[in-house]
């Protein structure tokens, strides 16, 4: 009886899902898949009831799903501890991560991301953002899409660094600090003091580790964070931007699904 129940409250929260953030993504319908898999699993009982079935098979599907949920458990633990308390202060560089910019939707993921970069630069005007993501699947340029976002929203547009060839999160962050290294070079060579003295001239720069933050949604910060600390970033902090409390699960899910296959890539790779 519980897994039919599970069965509906999947599928009536997949359509949920599909209504806020479109038809046309393909993940939106795992909640199909699902409720698909709890249907079966009650029916399965019921077929072992009726002697239809040995009852070791039914547990070997049970202890499969069983199995699935650990993970999910777990992973959405490990996400939750990955959060930090507050915004680390006086950043020299905020990264934030390209995702669709789809500011009029509700729940959107790039929305939360921006109002969270206004509010941190209201209270620290000085760190330069960073604006990291590609060509969408819409043909925009995630990018330019959110800075025209910040810059209506009276961020100074000085402020900000635009990156426009990353299409996934290790992209992002890969692209972002070239062009962070890129900036510190220009700004150097710019900032570079003479010191004329009888023997010779000096050169004097200042040369200081660099704060970053990354901000992204925060079903996202705990594989953001694992990604730059696995590329080189050293002093960096977590921004974490709010999501939509009605598709938060639906993130989680898709969140374990992205771990999953990170960790299998590096198993493939050793």
């Amino acid at each position: 009886m519980i897994a039919f129940i599970l069965s509906v409250l999947c599928g009536l929260y997949g359509t949920a899902v599909i209504i806020m953030t479109g038809f046309l993504e393909l993940q939106n319908y795992i909640w199909y898949v699902f409720a698909f898999v709890f249907f079966a699993l009650g029916k399965l009982i019921k077929f072992y009831l009726n002697k239809r079935i040995p009852l070791w098979s039914v547990v070997s599907v049970y202890t499969l799903a069983t199995l699935g949920i650990l993970i999910f458990i777990i992973t959405s633990i490990q996400i939750s501890l990955s959060l930090p308390k507050e915004d680390e202060p006086g950043l020299d560089f905020l990264i934030i991560l390209g995702t669709k910019p789809d500011l009029e939707k509700k729940g959107s993921e790039c929305k939360y991301r921006l109002d969270k970069a206004i509010e941190y630069i209201d209270n620290n005007p000085d760190t330069i953002i960073v604006i990291s993501g590609g060509v969408g699947r819409d043909k925009k340029i995630e990018s330019m899409e959110m800075a025209d976002y910040l810059i209506k929203n009276g961020i100074d547009k000085n402020n900000i660094l635009v990156e426009t060839e990353s299409h996934n999160t290790r992209e992002n962050l890969i692209y972002s600090k070239a062009l962070i290294d890129k900036y510190n070079v220009d700004m150097k060579r710019n900032a570079d003091i003479t010191i004329v003295n009888d023997v010779r001239s000096v050169l004097e720069v200042e040369d200081r580790p660099q704060t970053i933050g990354i901000l992204t949604n925060d079903f996202h910060i705990f594989r953001a964070m694992h990604v730059a600390k696995k590329l080189g970033y050293t002093q960096v902090f977590p921004i974490r931007a709010g999501s939509n409390n009605i598709l938060y699960l639906h993130m989680l899910v898709r969140e374990t699904f992205a771990i999953l296959k990170a960790l299998n890539e590096k198993y493939n790779n050793k």
